[in-house]
């Protein structure tokens, strides 16, 4: 059998094997070895393998060369196998004369081959070229970059190669994408398609993508933004570079449906509103602003018409400098400002005005949000002056009703003084004497349900037993509970009900409802009046047994001029105000008043609540003893003929001495030569009024021992004011209550 060429078998073998001698001089190699070091056999045989293979000048870590020497001395030392792992080792090219290399890496096992001794005689270098491998692992350390995506693509646009970025980013696997399966059309959503074959043909002109933005499907079906830019490689293959703009575009959404909610509320809202940028004289004064935004509603409010760009004296040259001062003010202090104001050049209109700083400090913009208020304040303004006639209407009517009344209860007061008269005349006496108490009454509440309405009235507070304000009350209506023959029942309680309240306006309040329960109650029913305290509060409650309320009308019953239905009452029912200007000053002394029926027919029952204060730690003897009265010199002075000649017979039948006169001017004549202790004095007169004889009165010789008691059909609290500034010491509404009018006498 022939034997085998083994230099022959050993030179063709797929290996890529060379063999050193102890010098390192190449003694065989395969031809494997041959075609990957790009040398030829017969010019290496024989030579150092370090004079064939020169060291890289441009390898600046040294590891080619050197490390292949040091492993095969190790061979030769130790006489052991060496293996050299991921060695760079770069290549000369032929024909290169050793100045052009390529860089190539390699992995070798270097065996030592002993000869008839111990001594290695020869080295055998089995060689692998991982030149492609090292190559691979080097980019993927360099594609692999937590926020770029490295993508490769062949010319045809199927992906052939992504980094795990890439990958995390959509969803699948490096060997998903190795089948060769996905393309750029399958990744991109149809609507970007036109934009990516754009990019295509720009590839082709220029060799570069992008940079563009478009979204890719993820494999589980979502999508994703990305931003790509990339280019065209040697060998026709495409690399992209991504970057995940998902947070960009969210964040860019957001502001962009912020914007279009704005825009939707900065045109759709009734009310006007513009952005303005402040201007500056050289002094740095404000003088003008220009419009930097304005809504529809803005001109629609305004008037003013294309004002963007626009100063606002471009528009209105008269209008008024505060509204300048104002603005600026906003701009600098960055406090904003809500005003009324009234733009005299603008339309002649009002406006309700919202101003703020946009932007930070040194800003000079100012956002306004306004309204035209101009026809609520025509409507304000017509309210006030109609409520302005009324109450002038009201205090006419008060006074031309008391001016008849005064000369009748004067009257009346007379025949009442008749010692010995016909009991019939006396009886008629206090008839008369009690309408006209009630017509005075029901003026009084006139004049009071309009004071409380428009916050007219004063409380004069003090500490006050609500037992006084019963036995008050129950005097006061007791002319009328007993015309109807009423049973009444006090339940007042054996301790003192302490509570701050006005004592005239509370007893007002008690009698009222004391009224209301005779009127509404059929002749002979029961009336009881009820004082009680619990915890904080005091009450008082009137209850009767008459027509009740329905309970539909139990929530209107404080409403003015609102009446229940009377059925089988009886008598008059009033003019519908007592319970709404009972209501009006319980909640003034911040009280509570409540009704409570069972139904028509079944009674009802009003409850005042009060807070409780602390006791007194002493209270005045009640009934200090009248005053004692002796004869004075009264000047009366009314223009009213009856009035004055009735009253004075009334005083003169009390003992007193009267002069009267009828006009200004005679009143100054008579108090010159008469010289009275008191004058009782008309207001309302024609020419020379009762202000203006009080104060002559006041600047003469006799001003500082007389006293001026004002009687007049004004009654309102504005003319109480102008009596004391005049001088008087007492105003009294007519009809003067004789009572009232003895304290001062």
């Amino acid at each position: 059998m022939a034997v085998p060429d083994y230099k022959r078998l050993f030179e063709s073998a797929p290996a890529l094997t060379v063999v050193l001698d102890r010098d390192l001089r190449i003694v065989a190699a395969s031809d494997a070895y041959l075609e990957a070091t790009m040398t030829r056999r017969s010019e290496i045989i024989g030579r150092d393998v370090f004079e064939v293979f020169p060291a890289n000048p441009a390898d600046g870590q040294g590891e080619g060369a050197e490390g292949a020497r040091g492993a095969l001395e190790r061979v030769l030392r130790e006489r052991k196998a060496q293996r050299l792992s991921l060695q760079r080792y770069d290549v000369p090219r032929p024909g290169s004369l050793g100045e052009v290399f390529e860089r190539r890496y390699w992995n070798a096992v270097l065996s030592p081959l002993p000869g008839e001794g111990e001594e290695v005689e020869y080295i055998a270098c089995v060689v692998q070229d991982v030149t492609d491998p090292a190559r691979e692992a080097h980019l993927r350390k360099v594609l692999n970059v937590d926020t770029i995506g490295v993508v490769f693509f062949d010319p045809s646009g199927r992906l052939i190669s992504a980094n795990d970025t890439f990958l995390g980013w959509s969803g699948y696997s490096r060997e998903e994408v190795a089948t060769g399966g996905l393309t750029w059309e399958m990744l991109t959503p149809p609507e970007y398609h036109a934009a990516s074959r754009a990019q295509m043909e720009r590839l082709r002109a220029t060799g570069r993508i992008g940079p563009y933005e478009k979204e890719y499907f993820t494999k589980g079906g979502g999508r994703r933004w990305m931003l790509f830019a990339g280019a065209r490689l040697d060998d026709g293959m495409i690399v992209e570079y991504v970057l995940d703009i998902g947070v960009r575009k969210a964040a860019e959404r957001a502001r962009r449906e912020s914007e279009e909610r704005y825009r939707t509320l900065f045109e759709s809202i009734d009310s006007g509103f513009c952005v303005i940028e402040m201007l500056y004289d050289a002094e740095g004064r404000p003088q003008d602003y220009r419009f930097l935004e304005v809504n529809p509603a803005f001109e629609r409010q305004t008037g003013l018409h294309d004002p963007t760009s626009k100063t606002m004296r471009e528009h209105v040259p008269a209008h008024e400098q505060y509204w300048f001062d104002i603005y600026a003010n906003v701009a600098e202090t960055g406090e904003p400002m809500r005003f009324v104001r009234e733009a005299k050049a603008l339309m002649g209109g009002w406006y309700e005005v919202f101003a703020f700083r946009v932007g930070g400090a040194g800003s000079r913009r100012v956002g306004i949000h306004f309204n035209d208020i101009t026809e609520r304040m025509r409507a304000e303004r017509a309210l006030s002056e109609a409520a302005r006639r009324k109450d002038e209407f009201l205090a006419t009517l008060a006074h031309e009703l008391r001016n008849p009344l005064a000369p009748i209860r004067s009257a009346v007061s007379i025949l009442q003084l008749r010692e010995g008269g016909d009991a019939e005349l006396h009886m008629v006496g206090e008839l008369i004497d009690r309408q006209v108490r009630h017509l005075v009454r029901l003026v009084d509440d006139l004049m009071d349900v309009s004071r409380i309405t428009f916050g007219k009235v004063q409380l004069q507070r003090t500490r006050v037993d609500l037992r006084e304000i019963a036995r008050d009350a129950v005097a006061t209506s007791e002319p009328l509970i007993t015309a109807a023959e009423h049973r009444l029942s006090l339940e007042l309680g054996a301790a003192p009900a302490w509570v701050d309240a006005d004592r005239v306006r509370l007893e007002q309040v008690v009698s009222n409802l004391l009224n209301n329960a005779a009127r509404y109650t059929p002749q002979g029913g029961s009336i009881a009046l009820k004082i009680g305290q619990e915890d904080a509060e005091a009450w008082i409650a009137v209850e009767d047994n008459g027509v009740g309320i329905d309970r539909a009308q139990i929530e209107r019953i404080f409403e003015p001029f609102v009446q229940v239905e009377r059925r089988d009452a009886g008598g008059s029912g009033g003019i519908g105000i007592g319970l709404a200007l009972a209501k009006a000053l319980v909640e003034l002394h911040g009280g509570s008043i409540r009704a409570e029926s069972a139904g028509l027919g079944q009674g009802s029952c009003f409850v005042v609540r009060l807070a409780r204060v602390a006791a007194l730690e002493s209270v005045a003897p009640a009934g200090a003893a009248q005053a004692r009265r002796k004869p004075r010199r009264l000047l009366l002075v009314d223009d009213n003929f009856d009035a004055a000649m009735s009253q004075a017979l009334l005083l003169r039948h009390l003992g007193h001495e009267v002069e009267t006169a009828f006009s200004g001017p005679a009143a100054l004549e008579k108090a010159s030569a008469f010289r009275p202790e008191v004058v009782l004095l008309d207001i309302g007169m024609p020419g020379m009024d009762g202000f203006e004889v009080a104060r002559r009165l006041r600047a003469s010789p006799l001003g500082r021992d007389v006293m001026i008691v004002a009687q007049t059909g004004w009654g309102q609290d504005v003319d109480r004011r102008r009596s004391r500034e005049a001088g008087f010491d007492a105003h009294l509404a007519k009809p003067v209550d004789l009572d009232e009018l003895m304290r001062f006498i």
